[in-house]
């Protein structure tokens, strides 16, 4: 009985020291795996591994109470063979940005499980300097998409961090309206493992 009543005790007091975790701003970094597919684990981990489709970038939240709200970037430089003989590599950058809201549903505990909608943009610019090797014209065309995307995870709150994971599907990924963009090719899924500061 007494063996019960201290671990009643001890239990208490964990669950009144986690719920000391309230936080109103976040800033960190994310790394994620783009999925064409409905992600499996042997999937998730087979990209994280090979890296091939990782995007990452930085974040930021404001979270004045179980909504909160915040922006998304992340960004890519890749590099190419080149077909011309004047250039040993093609470079182009990818971007995925979008505007975050997030419902967590404890607000002052150390779980923090949470819903998350949001609309953005992702795109690919030719950043080659064809003009200095006499190219000029050899551009591709800028690719262009506004999606949105629907999701949710589930984060750890330690003092003055936190560390989490999030999936996101993307219902919407269309060219903007009125343009000649050709699309970018995002995936229909991305898995997120994020961490940073928390104020």
């Amino acid at each position: 009985m007494k063996t019960k009543a201290i671990l009643i005790v001890l239990l208490l007091a964990a669950l009144g020291g986690a719920a000391a975790f309230g936080e109103s701003f976040r800033l960190g970094v994310s790394v994620g795996a783009e999925l064409l597919n409905r992600p499996t684990l042997a999937a998730i981990r087979q990209e994280f591994d090979e890296g091939a489709n990782l995007l990452s970038g930085l974040y930021w939240e404001v979270l004045p109470g179980h909504l909160g709200f915040g922006m998304t970037y992340l960004v890519d430089f890749q590099k190419q063979a080149s077909p011309y003989p004047q250039l040993d590599y093609l470079w182009f950058v990818d971007w995925v940005g979008s505007f975050d809201l997030r419902y967590h549903f404890l607000t002052d505990f150390f779980l923090d499980p949470f819903l998350e909608a949001g609309l953005g943009s992702a795109g690919r610019a030719d950043i080659t300097a064809y003009e200095q090797h006499g190219l000029a014209g050899a551009e591709n065309p800028l690719q262009l998409s506004l999606f949105a995307q629907v999701g949710a995870g589930l984060a750890l709150r330690l003092p003055g961090l936190h560390v989490g994971t999030r999936l996101l599907w993307r219902p919407v990924n269309e060219v903007p309206p009125a343009t000649q963009f050709q699309p970018y090719p995002l995936k229909n899924f991305r898995v997120d493992v994020f961490g940073g500061f928390s104020l």
